[in-house]
């Protein structure tokens, strides 16, 4: 991530740190991770750690530091996740001051067991996340509206963007009518009253020695069926293995998913990331080899489950 360095924030944004940190003396360390721009780091206040979120109010993360700011304090006790000491707008800023999360951020690709243990998280995060105790977030159909339309396009005009006919595979060939078909109507079939988290990656989680996780970044939180979140956490990180489909079905999450729900969904994360990984322009060279590696493993999934 290209941060804005420290010093060009606004002289008004370190008064209000110090003033809520009550020091004089600020040290901050740049984080490197996620891709929303603006300053994340590490502030440093005589033997006290905080972690540092701020963004321009007028860029679009705007709008997921509101959201995670929301999200964490209706959920504070409720899941492990850091607490949010402070938050504020200042001199045109957003800021969000957090606890600092104890633990390392897993392995990639996964170790199976702690694979695993965050999935039993999940699955016992379904009581407290269902009805969802944050109002007024928007549903999954809304996160993803407008962002996947790529077999419909192809399969009418033999394009979409820089993606082209010629450069699909045999299989999505063979399965684009059904996977055009999928992607205009999915909205009516993933619908649910589930709070998400849906950006499950393993760089937005800590485990610590004890085996403790602690999930981080709320800030792109919806509502929508339980088992989206399990999806999403396979598919956004190196899961070490081929076989998602045996993984996804030791969630408990996925024992009432409806399998045309499922389908539909991975149809349209294929059609998101198969479009985005053409993107190139003003695209971090990490970022898009994340999306070229969600785009495969979104793929050969949906192949294991048509095939059975």
């Amino acid at each position: 991530m290209d941060n804005v360095h420290w010093s060009r924030l606004p002289p008004g944004v370190h008064d209000w740190l110090r003033k809520h940190v009550n020091s004089e003396t600020l040290t901050f360390t740049s984080t490197i991770g996620g891709y929303s721009g603006g300053v994340t780091g590490l502030l440093a206040v005589s033997g006290d750690v905080f972690f540092v979120k701020a963004v321009p109010l007028n860029s679009p993360p705007a709008a997921d530091y509101i959201t995670e700011a929301r999200v964490a304090k209706a959920l504070a006790s409720k899941v492990p996740m850091p607490r949010l000491l402070f938050e504020g707008s200042v001199e045109g800023w957003i800021l969000l001051v957090f606890d600092v999360a104890k633990g390392q951020t897993p392995d990639e690709p996964w170790q199976r067991d702690q694979l695993l243990a965050v999935m039993k998280m999940l699955d016992e995060f379904s009581r407290l996340l269902n009805p969802s105790p944050v109002a007024s977030l928007p549903t999954v159909a809304d996160r993803m509206r407008g962002r996947c339309s790529t077999w419909s396009q192809v399969l009418a005009t033999g394009s979409c963007g820089l993606l082209s006919v010629g450069e699909l595979s045999g299989w999505e060939l063979e399965h684009l009518p059904r996977l055009a078909g999928l992607e205009r109507s999915w909205e009516s079939m993933v619908h649910g009253e589930t709070l998400l988290h849906f950006d499950m990656r393993h760089d937005n989680l800590k485990i610590d020695e004890h085996g403790q996780i602690c999930v981080l970044d709320w800030g792109r939180a919806c509502i929508g069926p339980d088992w989206v979140d399990v999806v999403c956490l396979l598919l956004e990180s190196d899961a070490g293995s081929t076989d998602l489909e045996s993984l996804f079905r030791q969630s408990a999450r996925a024992t009432d998913a409806d399998p045309q729900a499922v389908d539909a969904f991975l149809t349209i994360l294929a059609s998101y990331w198969r479009h985005a990984a053409t993107l190139t322009h003003g695209v971090p060279a990490e970022l898009k080899r994340r999306r070229e590696f969600s785009s495969q493993s979104t793929l050969r999934w949906l192949q294991q489950r048509w095939r059975n």
